[in-house]
């Protein structure tokens, strides 16, 4: 009897340890999913949208898909979402890698229900900070709200050269009032672990490195974003 007892701990304390009990499989394309679903609204936006010539300049795109419904801990907001990297020899997106974000305060104006966020980095050096394993929106790269409206006639070389990172937000169109200041953005090396089933650096993702089996999801929404 107590050597059942001890097969029987064993098999809990191995369930318990494990990187994948408890989680939910579909989490993470859920994510991609609706990660895509927020890209493409500001896309697809003809008034509060960004325009395309700045997607096609893109080197990389961080998507938080909703950071109003984040769980509030120790009295600061996390968020989590996906960043992809445009490959510089192919000009197609690498496969995605997840992030997580957590501020004090995301200075968001009253009475905004929901917000999705979205990144458009734009120079090496806003690319530079992504390879990192935690970084802060607030130091480093110059971050600005990005310009809005399809038609909008804007100075392209002006805009790359004096920004790093453009920000955007479906939910009017910019983020004024919005402070990056103490947001940390870091690796969520146990959803890359999880969705991936090895371990997986962000930086290995976002270079592209041969080897890592992407997803039927992920190689999906890949061809998808390949499109734009």
């Amino acid at each position: 009897m107590k050597n059942y007892i001890f097969i029987f701990a064993l098999l809990v304390s191995a369930c318990a340890s494990s990187p994948f009990s408890g989680s939910n499989p579909f989490e993470h394309t859920e994510l991609l999913l609706d990660s895509e679903e927020a890209l493409d609204g500001l896309i697809s936006d003809e008034d509060e949208g960004f325009p395309q010539e700045l997607l096609q300049h893109a080197k990389a795109i961080v998507v938080f898909p909703n950071l109003v419904k984040a769980a509030v801990i120790a009295g600061a907001r996390v968020g989590k979402g996906i960043v992809i990297v445009r490959s510089p020899k192919t000009g197609k997106w690498n496969p995605p890698a997840f992030i997580k974000s957590r501020q004090a305060s995301w200075g968001i104006q009253a009475g905004i229900q929901e917000a999705e966020l979205v990144l458009l980095v734009i120079t090496n050096k806003g690319l530079k900070q992504l390879f990192r394993t935690q970084y802060s929106l607030g130091e480093g790269p110059q971050i600005a709200i990005g310009p809005v409206g399809k038609t909008l006639d804007l100075n392209l070389d002006k805009l790359l050269n004096e920004n790093d990172i453009l920000a955007y937000s479906r939910v009017q169109g910019l983020f004024a009032g919005l402070s990056f200041d103490g947001t940390i953005i870091s690796s969520d090396k146990h959803a890359n672990y999880e969705y991936y089933q090895q371990a997986v650096s962000n930086r290995s993702l976002l270079i592209g490195k041969e080897g890592i089996k992407v997803p039927e999801s992920g190689q999906a929404f890949l061809k998808r974003m390949n499109r734009h």
